[in-house]
């Protein structure tokens, strides 16, 4: 499977569980263990922060700081291959 495709399978799981966090945060009675998904995005959100200052060097615009806080280092992948190969 090629390094694109892995990225775009886990950028759409990192998705969901967004959308789990989310939901658990609005209306916890209908997500099971919503206090385990507030917890689950509180790391997240800490462990972009930190992504985001260790790497900022390799941001090339707003865009990439909100893709990184959503995604983490798999937009760090996503930045790094397009540098490495800009023609895709």
């Amino acid at each position: 499977m090629k390094l694109s495709q892995r990225l775009m399978i886990g950028k759409a799981t990192v998705s969901i569980v967004w959308l789990l966090i989310v939901a658990s945060v609005i209306e916890p009675s209908q997500v099971p263990f919503p206090y385990m998904f507030q917890g689950v995005g509180v790391f997240l959100v800490v462990s972009h922060i930190i992504e985001i200052i260790v790497f900022k060097q390799r941001m090339r615009g707003p865009r990439d700081y909100l893709l990184t806080m959503l995604f983490g280092s798999l937009q760090l992948r996503t930045i790094r291959a397009s540098v490495s190969n800009p023609t895709g």
